[in-house]
């Protein structure tokens, strides 16, 4: 004869035909246990109270043990050879259900149903914070949070960037021309102030080039900058010192987010490096959630508005996202880059799952096989090809005739 099984907050209640109980080990008041109990039922791990409801099956002698869940099934066969039956519409144990609050009254084991619900209310809140917990431990989480930042500083130090070189543009006009790398202007502001600090030995010093240190010096001949008191001067230097630091942190941010990355995703950062890894991680949301994606949806992560836009205007679709930042796209051609981004991303795919569900490291095997195809791809493509035919407009609105007759105009009858 079947039994059947029944697990709740409260503990494992074996039942027989008629829902009678036969055999109960209680959790209840204990609900750090309640919540140890359902972690491990989730990861399909047997619990004590479960051990313990499987010592009296010997003298039960059933033919099979009937269970609602697959899990609380997996866990059960683990401490049993009795033959484990899994049915979510099984009637005995619906009805016990139903009926389990006058159970647990019944017997005294809890004061009142509201004493009941106030239990499942404590667990249920229990285990929402240890799932935040467990979430919040996942390295993954933390590369997003760190690639999100470099995002923000990178705004941040554009912005005032620009504000810092059209102020000081007042004073020295010729020094934006001669420097375009933002940083290098920002480290010249700051180490010098106003354009009569300028020696081309002290620039050098800084480790910016020669052409550009000729530049600078250049340029201080006949600049039409007006003069700036010692006030307006440290004001700028002082921002630009805040610039500077902003660029501090980003490099910091980078050296952790690639230690990291190394230890989370090696495979992916040995395709794209960490920082192209580490956004396409930021964009899925996780690395699990970055392995269930297709290839081409990585292919565009980062390019949405684009491809959306192809969607709504019929024009063509992006080719690559976040990783257009690799070498080997970027710096191909433009008629070659679409076919890159599509073998670049059918490899992220493979390293993705890998890194999420495994050890295994073949993130080289990955890259060579890659560089192997750019080399295919630029033997089978050298020259562009000839252009595309325009497209015919699409027709406004749904397209073809309008539904339903005509309206003819009508004559007057004379």
């Amino acid at each position: 004869m079947p039994l059947y099984l029944s697990y709740t907050l409260f503990g494992v209640f074996l039942l027989d035909d008629d829902g009678k109980v036969l055999v109960e080990s209680m959790i209840f008041p204990d609900s750090a246990t309640a919540v140890e109990d359902v972690i491990a039922l989730n990861l399909g791990n047997p619990t004590e109270a479960l051990k313990e409801i499987v010592g009296t099956l010997s003298d039960k002698s059933p033919d099979e043990i009937v269970v609602e869940d697959p899990l609380l099934a997996r866990a059960l066969s683990s401490v049993t050879e009795i033959s484990v039956r899994v049915d979510d519409n099984c009637s005995v144990i619906k009805r016990f259900r139903t009926g389990h609050d006058d159970h647990l009254v019944g017997k005294g084991i809890v004061e009142s149903k509201k004493q009941a619900t106030s239990f499942r209310r404590e667990v249920a809140l229990l285990i929402a914070k240890a799932a935040i917990s467990t979430a919040s431990e996942e390295k993954d989480i933390l590369i997003k949070h760190a690639i999100d930042a470099i995002g923000e500083l990178d705004k941040a130090i554009n912005v005032l960037t620009m504000r810092v070189r059209e102020w000081y543009s007042t004073h020295h006009p010729s020094l934006s021309a001669a420097v375009e790398d933002q940083e290098t202007f920002v480290r010249v502001v700051q180490e010098f102030g106003g354009k009569t600090q300028f020696r081309e030995e002290e620039i050098l010093a800084l480790g910016i080039p020669e052409n550009t240190v000729r530049s600078i010096i250049k340029g201080l001949t006949g600049d039409t900058g007006a003069d700036l008191s010692d006030l307006d001067l440290a004001v700028i230097r002082s921002l630009a010192t805040r610039i500077m630091d902003q660029y501090a942190m980003r490099s910091e941010l980078e050296e952790y987010i690639s230690t990291m990355m190394i230890a989370v995703a090696p495979n992916i950062t040995v395709l794209v490096g960490p920082l192209v890894g580490a956004r396409l991680i930021s964009l899925a949301g996780s690395l699990k959630e970055l392995a269930r994606k297709p290839s081409s949806t990585i292919q565009v992560f980062g390019a949405e508005k684009a491809l959306f836009r192809s969607i709504k205007t019929g024009t063509d679709p992006p080719k690559h996202g976040v990783i257009y930042q690799v070498p080997e796209i970027h710096s191909a051609p433009y008629w070659q880059r679409g076919r890159i981004a599509r073998s670049l991303a059918g490899k992220l795919s493979i390293a993705a799952r890998i890194d999420a569900y495994s050890k295994r490291k073949i993130g080289e095997k990955l890259k060579t096989a890659f560089l192997k195809r750019v080399d295919d791809i630029k033997k089978q493509s050298p020259e562009a090809p000839p252009p595309k035919p325009p497209k015919p407009p699409r027709p406004k609105g749904r397209g073809g005739p309008p539904r339903g007759r005509s309206k003819k105009k009508r004559g007057r009858n004379h």
